[in-house]
C-alpha cells in the first residue's frame, strides 16, 4: 500500500496513512501478486479454462462465470457464485487469467451510472496456459 503523509488542518499536526491502492474492475484481487501456492479450487478453474480451450488471442471464446460454475458443478464440486468470483478475482490479480468485457451502455450521463451490456468473458493467460500444463496435466502423464 502506498504511504502518504497528510496534514491536520485544525492542529497543524502530520499524520503517515497508507491509503489501498485503486484497481479498475476486471484487474483482480489486489493481493494476486502474494498468492504462492493455488488452492485445489484455483487449479480446478485453470483446468476447466484449459480443456474448454478459453485462451486469449485464440479464436476460442471465453468463458463466463455462470459456465465454470455448471462445469465445476458436474464434476461435483459445489461453488457458490460469491466464491468463484473471488478465486477468478485472485487468479485474475495473480495473472493466470484475464477477464474481457463486452460494451459499456450509459444509462445517466449526469450521475455517470452505466451497466455492461454483455457479461464478463475468463480467458486463460500464457502464464495460466503455462502452470496448467507444466504442473497439473505433467502430474497425470
Amino acid at each position: 500500500m502506498p504511504i502518504i503523509s497528510v496534514k491536520c488542518p485544525y492542529c497543524g499536526k502530520e499524520f503517515v496513512v497508507k491509503v489501498p491502492r485503486e484497481r479498475k474492475k476486471g484487474m483482480g484481487a489486489h493481493y494476486g501478486q502474494e498468492i504462492k501456492k493455488l488452492t485445489p479450487l484455483h487449479e480446478e478453474i485453470l483446468l476447466v479454462l484449459y480443456e474448454r480451450r478459453a485462451i486469449y488471442g485464440g479464436r476460442r471464446r471465453g468463458l463466463p462465470k455462470r459456465t465454470i460454475g455448471a462445469i465445476l458443478a458436474d464434476r461435483g464440486r459445489r461453488v457458490s457464485g460469491n466464491s468463484l468470483s473471488g478465486r477468478l478475482s485472485e487468479l485474475a490479480g495473480a495473472g493466470y487469467v484475464m477477464c474481457e468485457r463486452g460494451e459499456v451502455r450509459i444509462f445517466d450521463i449526469k450521475s455517470r451510472q452505466y451497466r455492461y451490456v454483455k457479461k464478463p468473458l475468463w480467458y486463460l493467460t500464457e502464464r495460466g496456459k503455462r502452470y496448467v500444463e507444466e504442473r497439473l496435466l505433467g502430474e497425470e502423464l
